[in-house]
């Protein structure tokens, strides 16, 4: 006998506890550098940073000779479940469980016409922890993480002086770890503790343009592929590995545009969206070895039908250079949540994002230090009873969700 979950159950829920990485739209990331995350994420056009290698590929032309930068991101994510029954109410906080986002860049001249770089940030991830005893939708989950890195070689080069092109590879590596009770409600009233833990790399591709329409003002475009993991997890049940599982899910490809404009030398502003087709996040089918040892009675589904929406994140930024050293920046973003109402459940408490930034740059001679900080709020989202095996016919508030995050990353112009 096979027991299939879905991915959306599986995957999704293991991102509600990775080593803390904030969320945006679904479960993107899109912390890849302190510029960037004081700007809203809308850096497209950054100056003198390698981290256009994530944000702008094709920008990478507009750096001189050879760069060299990394950083981390640190993002703390809170929220509160309320349950709602016959019986009264009952207020449930998430864990505190902190994460921190690394990225590396380095860029290189080759000649006046073709750039070559290699990025490491963070694509996906999200983190939400309860306390599995007491967790009243623990059968749904109470513990989930998902961790992804992506390294991104990256070939970039300038067709004229105004248009530049950009073609690169993205080798993901993601993990996994689910955990849930999901026999604690049933009519058996068995009390099993279920894990799904694995890991998996895959490889997909982007294509960027970028056009100088005046020397004050430009316009650019990303495209991100689809990427299909093929997972191998481990179950494990009480703490005991019990069998292998298999199965594989599509992570969505994203459309992103930006423009940028300089009003002088010290003060420009970019704004930005980005599409995700989140769509093609469908059913991840879990297949297990063997059967769950609990006899005539199948184990629950982790997860249901997923039946996401597509979705755009809009941002907008502002740098401005008080001096030769110090720049103040600032930054807003709004998500839309990808899930159907009637699909909400404890993996992803999504609801629409707002979030608003704030940093600052300090230059020396060849090298630049930058810091944001950025406070996130989240639309209050209604878990129906159905999704967490309530069957008493109540249903849940997930509210007060909030992240706040703090980026910090060092840049310097080798030469």
């Amino acid at each position: 006998m096979k027991i299939k979950k879905s991915l959306f159950a599986l995957l999704v829920a293991v991102m509600i506890s990775v080593p803390s990485i904030a969320f945006a739209d679904g479960f993107a990331i899109y912390e890849w550098s302190a510029g960037g995350t004081a700007m809203g994420q809308a850096y497209m056009f950054a100056e003198d940073d390698p981290s256009l290698l994530a944000y702008n590929p094709a920008g990478i032309t507009r750096l001189k000779g050879d760069w060299i930068g990394g950083g981390l991101s640190y993002i703390n994510p809170r929220g509160d479940a309320v349950f709602h029954s016959a019986g009264g109410s009952t207020w449930q906080h998430n864990s505190e469980a902190p994460g921190y986002v690394p990225n590396f860049y380095y860029v290189h001249q080759q000649n006046n016409r073709l750039w070559w770089g290699i990025g490491l940030f963070t694509r996906f991830g999200n983190s939400t922890e309860y306390d599995g005893s007491t967790f009243l939708g623990r059968s749904n989950s109470y513990l989930a993480k998902i961790s992804s890195l992506s390294l991104q070689p990256t070939i970039a080069y300038k067709l004229t002086d105004k248009i530049s092109v950009a073609a690169g590879a993205d080798i993901m590596y993601i993990a996994l770890d689910l955990k849930s009770k999901p026999l604690d409600f049933s009519p058996y009233n068995i009390p099993t503790d279920c894990e799904i833990d694995g890991h998996n790399y895959s490889v997909g591709w982007n294509l960027g343009l970028n056009y100088q329409i005046t020397p004050k003002t430009a316009v650019a475009a990303l495209y991100r592929s689809k990427i299909t993991h093929n997972m191998d997890a481990d179950l494990k049940l009480n703490s005991n590995n019990y069998t292998g599982a298999h199965g594989s899910v599509t992570l969505p490809d994203s459309f992103t545009f930006g423009i940028g404009h300089k009003f002088n030398d010290k003060t420009r502003i970019e704004a930005g969206a980005i599409y995700t087709r989140w769509s093609t996040y469908d059913r991840l089918k879990m297949d297990f070895d063997k059967p769950i040892p609990v006899p005539g009675m199948p184990i629950p589904s982790f997860g249901y039908k997923t039946e996401w929406e597509n979705v755009w994140r809009y941002q907008i930024g502002l740098e401005h250079k008080i001096n030769d050293k110090w720049s103040f920046m600032c930054g807003y973003s709004y998500d839309n949540a990808p899930m159907p109402d009637k699909y909400m459940d404890f993996m992803v408490p999504t609801g629409d994002r707002q979030t608003a930034l704030i940093g600052c740059k300090y230059r020396c001679k060849n090298s630049e230090l930058a810091f944001a900080w950025g406070f996130m709020w989240i639309k209050d989202r209604v878990v129906p009873g159905v999704n967490y095996h309530d069957y008493g016919g109540g249903y849940a508030d997930v509210k007060n969700n909030t992240a706040h995050i703090l980026s910090l990353s060092y840049t310097v112009h080798l030469k």
